[in-house]
């Protein structure tokens, strides 16, 4: 008898001591939940209409979630700034100390600014519009004290502080500027010889970035582009290291631009230089010193409008532009757009929306691997922000499964198609989707499905999480 009672309490002991998310179990004897073998999950799905969970396994475990991080940031954005937020970059026309006609340049955050993405932003249409003022409207065809940029209004450190190295150099780790340009990315082509694992050479940048670049990268026998370029904007030398397609005279890759505010300047003054307006060749940055008397706004340049952007952070999955959102944040609630005071006002934006909210932030793109929200987090977003009043704007920036975005390549079979709106998340050991799925009774479910620390093929993965969804949209 004392065997049995002895017994008894250790079981009771041990599951007392059980974490509350791991209690938390529904539905899961319904369907197949063999995510991974060694790997966590964090799994629920709940109608929106009536609160029912369908379906949930360690709901409250914390997890990296990537690119969902997103969500949390353009949500609070669209509620914060408004769906018509618009950032600017204005134009003056002054004079320095000598007397000389100067061309000040405010940077307000846009980072639209030279994009391709949409129309009305491409770096062609912004600096005509700038000829034909100083020319036609201000009679100014020489700007002999050169040009001013002032990118101050985001001050402080350049880089987050929880952000992989291997990261930060390429790309998609470029990071906001208060007069970012082209996205903040330069091109950089590469020539490799004939023959496996000998050593390749850089052939030049576009736009021209005063780096030295040391180049470690080998050619390779395959056509992928394994090349991963390492530095940041307070490093004079980078360096590239991988692998590319051997007997290639250029291959290029992306990295990301350290001073686009420098060449933003520069496009800008050769452009005006062809175009009949001379420019001296002064590029002063944020020397506000160098301008004398009354500066003068000739023009200024908007973005989109906020909704338009956050449509591309969540259907392309844009770290930068997701990032400048949680600058801006910062900035309007604040004052002061840095790092530290954006993961601030993320995080206590989504404390005051959601009860017991457990979301950790690091960035606004999720590009972090310390970034931390559990599925249940990311269903209260989705439950709040479909009940909201920007509910239409924020669906509208969401990917479409078998036809847009992120989601292009999941439920692409008839019976699914367009059955889930939402994002997904990878990097490392991460795979992650959610959204609002459709079912076949009609219902719809805000999903979030968080594997981490998995070690089979994403693809497996993958279609073990894309199998679920279908069973949870065939069963209810």
């Amino acid at each position: 008898m004392k065997k049995w009672l002895a017994f008894l309490s250790i079981v009771l002991l041990t599951c007392c001591n059980v974490p509350h998310w791991a209690q938390q179990v529904k539905g899961t004897d319904k369907y197949n939940m063999d995510i991974s073998k060694f790997g966590a999950l964090s799994l629920m799905a709940v109608d929106v209409a009536s609160n029912e969970v369908i379906v949930q396994s360690n709901p409250f475990q914390r997890m990296t979630p990537a690119s969902l991080t997103k969500l949390f940031t353009t949500g609070a954005g669209l509620v914060i700034l408004s769906k018509d937020y618009q950032y600017e970059t204005k134009f003056y026309l002054s004079k320095n100390q000598d007397d000389k006609n100067v061309l000040l340049i405010v940077g307000g955050g846009d980072p639209t600014l030279g994009s391709n993405r949409f129309d009305a932003t491409k770096a062609e249409l912004l600096f005509e519009k700038v000829v034909k003022v100083l020319m036609l409207q201000e009679g100014v065809y020489n700007l002999d004290g050169g040009i001013i940029i002032d990118n101050s209004c985001y001050a402080g450190i350049k880089q987050p502080s929880k952000r992989m190295w291997e990261d930060m150099g390429n790309y998609y780790g470029a990071v906001p500027n208060g007069l970012t340009y082209k996205e903040n990315a330069f091109h950089l082509s590469l020539q490799s010889p004939k023959g496996v694992g000998k050593n390749c050479s850089v052939v030049k940048t576009e736009p021209c970035v005063n780096l030295d670049f040391k180049c470690l990268v080998k050619s390779a026998d395959n056509n992928k582009d394994s090349a991963y370029v390492y530095g940041n904007v307070y490093m004079d030398e980078w360096y590239i290291s991988g692998t590319i397609p051997q007997n290639r005279k250029e291959f290029t890759i992306k990295g990301a631009l350290p001073q686009p505010e420098v060449t933003f300047a520069r496009e800008l003054r050769e452009y005006l230089r062809i175009n009949g307006i001379g420019v001296g060749d002064e590029i002063n940055k944020q020397l506000l010193t160098n301008v004398r008397g009354e500066k003068k706004i000739i023009y200024t340049s908007y973005s989109p409008p906020l909704n338009e952007i956050v449509s591309v952070v969540n259907k392309r999955s844009h770290n930068l532009f997701a990032d400048h959102i949680l600058f801006a944040i910062a900035d309007q609630k604040q004052g002061e757009a840095t790092w530290d005071i954006g993961v601030k006002e993320l995080t206590g934006f989504w404390n005051s929306k959601i009860p017991e909210f457990s979301g950790l932030f690091f960035d606004g793109s999720g590009l972090s691997p310390f970034n931390a929200v559990s599925a249940n987090d990311m269903v209260e977003v989705l439950t709040w922000m479909n009940q909201s009043e920007y509910s239409t704007a924020f669906k509208e920036s969401l990917s479409i499964a078998g036809v847009d975005g992120t989601l292009k390549g999941i439920l692409k079979e008839d019976e699914f198609k367009g059955k889930l709106i939402g994002k997904s998340g990878s990097m490392n050991g991460v795979l992650a989707y959610c959204g609002y799925l459709k079912t076949n009774e009609g219902k719809e479910l805000a999903i979030c499905i968080i594997a981490n620390r998995f070690t089979e093929p994403f693809s497996e993965v993958r279609k073990k999480m894309e199998d679920l969804m279908k069973e949870i949209i065939r069963q209810n």
